[in-house]
């Protein structure tokens, strides 16, 4: 598995192990807030929209007057509502299908652990203290963490075998 493309790789090997894993570094970075943001927008869309939908259904018909515009009872009390509830269950798939916020666990605990290394390699202390060649140990511990992250992000790709499966349970259930 290549960790880069063809170009990447080619300016990777120009870096030195110290630069390796600060690039490395920082892209997990940008994953993990991603995935963050992402997961905090889903679940503020899920939790606000579950939440107004019902208040516009049964209190629509009075904003309307309250605002003056009776003309406007459809939008607020069934056209808002609905689009809510499709947020809501949408956002709601979303999450659970793509799973941004195991995600977003998974790429900062990466970068914690290539940080940990990082210093380590720094300060010159544990593995780094007299090892014969800490900046090829460096490398080698970025690679192996960049690919134990890949190998555990696999198993949270919705695979199509597993959403069948999922829906001749529930048939079954029923």
């Amino acid at each position: 598995m290549a960790l880069f493309s063809k170009k990447e790789a080619e300016t990777e090997k120009t870096k030195s192990a110290e630069e390796f894993c600060k690039s490395v570094i920082q892209g997990f970075k940008e994953k993990s807030s991603h995935n963050k943001n992402e997961s905090m927008f889903c679940f503020w869309l899920s939790m606000g929209g579950a939440l107004a939908a019902p208040i516009f259904v049964t209190l629509g018909e009075d904003f309307a007057i309250f605002l003056g515009c009776y003309g406007n009872v459809f939008i607020l009390s069934k056209l808002i509502p609905s689009l809510l509830s499709v947020s809501v269950a949408f956002s709601t798939a979303w999450l659970q299908l793509r799973k941004p916020q195991q995600l977003w666990a998974l790429y900062r605990t990466s970068q914690r652990e290539l940080e940990d290394n990082l210093y380590k390699y720094q300060y010159k202390v544990a593995d780094y203290d007299n090892h014969k060649n800490p900046d090829k140990h460096l490398v080698e511990n970025v690679t192996r963490i960049a690919l134990d992250a890949h190998y555990s992000w696999l198993p949270m790709v919705p695979n199509p075998e597993d959403i069948k499966s999922s829906s001749s349970t529930k048939a079954k259930n029923k």
